[in-house]
């Protein structure tokens, strides 16, 4: 009996096509500047500062103004700006700062958990965090006061 003329004989090494996925060499896979490049957005980076400027206590968003006149509330995450020239950014916070707290003691605060948190979550580092304090307001009332 006769082998089919179609069957490759069983010491014939097998033919790698055009199509089969050619194997990386160990050295290539382990230097990580032959695997890309990441590339973190100016909106990611602002959205992370805001987050951490607004987990420091006292620290809120500023209320809009129209005509020197405050309009709305601090109740929101603080104003961000950001500029990303990987792996440097320059980061611009406008905020507020509850009454009675020391400004310079929460401004501090926000510029260091904000220098942190970009480190830590995109690997960015700051060149600097300008932090501009537009409103101090005081602790609310229910009570309006008419006189």
């Amino acid at each position: 009996m006769t082998a089919p003329a179609s069957a490759a004989p069983p010491s014939a090494a097998p033919v790698l096509s055009a199509r089969t996925p050619s194997v990386a060499t160990p050295s290539a896979a382990a230097d990580p500047g032959t695997r890309g490049r990441l590339h973190v957005a100016d909106r990611v980076v602002e959205r992370i500062a805001a987050q951490a400027a607004a987990e420091v206590d006292r620290a809120t968003g500023a209320p809009r103004r129209v005509l020197g006149l405050s309009l709305g509330s601090a109740d929101e995450r603080p104003t961000v700006d950001a500029h990303v020239d990987w792996p440097v950014a320059t980061v611009s916070v406008v905020m507020s700062v509850a009454w009675p707290a020391p400004v310079l003691e929460v401004t501090e605060q926000v510029r260091r958990h904000v220098e942190e948190q970009l480190a830590t979550l995109a690997g960015v580092q700051t060149a600097g965090v300008d932090i501009r304090v537009t409103a101090l307001p005081g602790p609310r009332s229910g009570d309006r006061r008419v006189d």
